[in-house]
């Protein structure tokens, strides 16, 4: 059976590298994006605005329709520049909406990718979302309203996006689904720019080792190059 992907954030960069790499394996690829016409050749498109959650319902309805079944699911889309709540809704929310929607739809043994970033780290965070982010009794309702909050920019979300995906591994753990956040590192992309030290296709690298972990591989840690990071 071919197995099937859905990546948010195909149209440029390090989505459509990881579609183009995983299209070319031979799998079926559903490639996030909002305008149709941007998804990578071989791959099929799937309009979908992750920053908004009547788009992700519209999406999650469609698979629903036609009883889809995804093997992997990579939460790639996000920005770097803009207003905190409109970072955060991309960042953090839509990433939480999305997995929670079509959670019924991942097979047993399926893989998860929250793609990170190691300016995320929680050590580099105010002292306040620390304390949040730390805290025991964290849930993914709390990460919830933390989204709604918006509290602080593109470093705070990527943290919040990573306890995230550690929340995640645990919920989905019993069925055999490997949830972990992703850093591709530096990128020479339009979001890392040119004087990035990483080429795109080092960047999907990383993320494509998520993809691909082997039944029993780790679960609920940050990694880039395949090496936990803090």
């Amino acid at each position: 059976m071919t197995s099937t992907a859905l990546i948010t954030g195909t149209s440029r960069g390090i989505g459509r590298e990881v579609a183009r790499a995983l299209a070319s394996e031979g799998w079926h690829v559903l490639s996030g994006v909002r305008d149709a016409n941007s998804a990578p050749p071989g791959t099929q498109a799937e309009v979908v605005d992750t920053g908004k959650p009547e788009s992700i319902e519209a999406l999650a309805k469609r698979l629903r329709a036609r009883n889809q079944r995804l093997d992997a699911l990579v939460n790639n889309a996000g920005v770097y520049r803009g207003p905190a709540r409109e970072i955060w809704d991309v960042n953090v929310l839509g990433p939480l909406l999305l997995t929670r929607a079509l959670e019924p739809f991942l097979a047993r043994n399926a893989r998860v990718v929250m793609v990170t970033s190691s300016l995320g780290q929680l050590s580099a965070q105010p002292e306040g979302l620390v304390k949040r982010l730390s805290n025991p009794q964290l849930s993914l309702a709390e990460i919830e309203r933390l989204a709604k909050e918006a509290p602080d920019g593109y470093r705070a979300s990527k943290a919040a996006l990573t306890a995230m995906a550690r929340l995640f591994a645990e919920e989905l753990r019993p069925r055999g689904i490997l949830v972990n956040a992703i850093s591709p590192g530096w990128v020479r992309t339009d979001m890392g720019g040119r004087s990035a030290p990483r080429s795109v296709e080092q960047g999907a690298a990383s993320v494509l080792w998520g993809v691909q972990l082997p039944p029993g591989g780790p679960t609920g840690g940050v990694f880039e190059d395949g090496k936990a990071i803090a």
